[in-house]
């Protein structure tokens, strides 16, 4: 019994001297106060519209806190500009100051694990990591710098898209000229066109079609005249573009304005959303089931165009995100993210169509935070068009569009009037260093009448004091 408790008072005494010499003082000392929580923030994550006056941005704790590394603590622009900080505490709270920050901008601050501890025990450590996001106000820039990207997002474009492209960002967009466009009025005809020239004795540079009846409930096309029609525009020199209202894929109407349409879930195609920009989709829903067939369709058409070499300009999508009242049309009805995948799903199924130059619609409307939410992003978008539908009492440059579109698309991008009531003053553009590298107005009236253009502006553009700066069909050269 004796040897027992002999033993059982030298066995604590003989593991700590062992520890002691095996380097036990290593060991982490277990801290005396427990760790501080941060409870909150002066800056709620996701906040917009914060004010570049900001100055400080506060931690506040659950206890007396100091800092132990300042090097945890950072605020940087998405840009990767890092802003300095002066960190100071006040009892429970960790005041961040810095001077004023930028519009126009999103911030990310983020205090990493380990930064602070309890203000009586430095070994009391925050292990928690705090990451807010926020945005400054869009203030839309006096003059841009645009700097398109030199190539096309498909690095097995043809060898026609590539001179297309090339001739449309450097002799018109970077070489201050304006082209003209016109809409086909149903579908695929060149009947607005050729009325443009009765009225000028010149040919837009442009004319656009429309897939809007190819899939759908009724009123289908055959679509036989699309082929002979676009390959007449291109050996007689024109651009070709074209774009698609989607009609219901469903078939259960035969709609695509959203209020007429039963196609509203179109957020059921993801499966996931990755974080590089990509998705997987649900191939098992409906939703994607209907569209593939529609998608299968538009491209058998646009695949006669490539096997007959001609580039199309083409802009699906258009208009998608509406206004702050709702989306117009189905493809923008779920939202940004469902519109996105349904992007990524036509730039996948259409990967294969190399004369296609991929435009995407902006919405100018001001609104920064839902235009970057909408955009598909640089390395999927060649072109930025925007739609604006102003009579000619409001004729202008359309400067406060322009530069809104310049700053989403990050100033690298070729934009373009996609759709217009009234055409741009050319003579304010150069006025204001505006570039829209074409025009296109809509048909019929926005394109025939006085209240937009008529055919006295049409000739104005290309015959009068603007054709200097203005390319009709006979003066394309790619």
């Amino acid at each position: 019994m004796k040897r027992f408790l002999l033993w059982s008072t030298l066995l604590p005494v003989m593991m700590i001297m062992a520890a002691c010499e095996s380097g036990g003082g290593d060991v982490e000392p277990v801290p005396e106060f427990e760790a501080p929580v941060i409870n909150s923030c002066s800056v709620e994550d996701g906040a917009q519209n914060v004010s570049v006056e900001l100055g400080r941005i506060s931690l506040y704790a659950s206890a007396p806190v100091q800092v132990v590394n300042e090097s945890l603590f950072s605020l940087r622009s998405d840009g990767g500009k890092y802003v300095e900080l002066n960190i100071t505490t006040a009892n429970t709270n960790v005041h961040c100051s810095f001077g004023e920050l930028e519009n126009n901008a999103n911030y990310t601050f983020t205090v990493q694990p380990g930064a602070i501890a309890h203000a009586m025990d430095k070994t009391a450590v925050c292990q928690a990591k705090v990451e807010i996001h926020f945005s400054t106000p869009f203030k839309i820039p006096s003059q841009v710098d645009v700097n398109p990207d030199a190539t096309l997002t498909n690095p097995n474009a043809s060898q026609r898209a590539k001179e297309l492209y090339t001739y449309i960002r450097n002799e018109l967009f970077l070489g201050g000229y304006i082209a003209t466009g016109t809409m086909s009025k149903y579908t695929t005809k060149l009947d607005e066109a050729e009325w443009v020239y009765q009225q000028t004795g010149k040919y837009p540079a442009i004319h656009c079609f429309d897939l809007m009846n190819l899939t759908g409930k009724e009123w289908l096309e055959d679509y036989n005249d699309l082929l002979p029609n676009y390959r007449a525009w291109t050996e007689a020199g024109g651009i070709v573009a074209g774009m698609w209202h989607w009609r219901d894929p469903s078939k259960q109407t035969n709609a695509f304005y959203t209020s007429d349409c039963s196609f509203h879930h179109l957020g059921r195609i993801i499966k996931k959303a990755n974080g590089d920009g990509t998705y997987e989709y649900d191939t098992s829903s409906l939703e994607y089931q209907y569209i593939m067939k529609d998608i299968a369709e538009a491209k058998k058409k646009l695949q006669l165009l490539e096997d007959a070499n001609i580039p199309v300009l083409w802009r699906p999508l258009h208009e998608a995100r509406g206004n702050k009242w709702g989306a117009w049309f189905w493809w923008g009805a779920d939202g940004g993210e469902a519109c996105k995948a349904l992007w990524m799903l036509l730039r996948r199924e259409m990967a294969d169509l190399d004369n296609l130059i991929w435009v995407w619609n902006i919405q100018a409307d001001g609104e920064v935070q839902a235009a970057q939410a909408w955009y598909p992003g640089a390395d999927n978008v060649d072109m930025v068009g925007v739609d604006i539908y102003n009579e000619a009492p409001m004729r202008g440059s359309f400067a406060t569009e322009y530069r809104f579109a310049a700053a989403i698309s990050g100033q690298r991008k070729v934009i373009v009037l996609s759709e217009c009531g009234a055409m741009p003053d050319v003579a304010a553009m150069a006025r204001d260093d505006v570039h829209w590298a074409y025009c296109m107005p809509w048909y019929g009236e926005h394109s025939q009448s006085d209240t937009y253009n008529g055919a006295a502006y049409w000739r104005r553009m290309h015959t009068g004091d603007f054709a200097d700066s203005v390319i009709d069909r006979s003066e394309v050269n790619f």
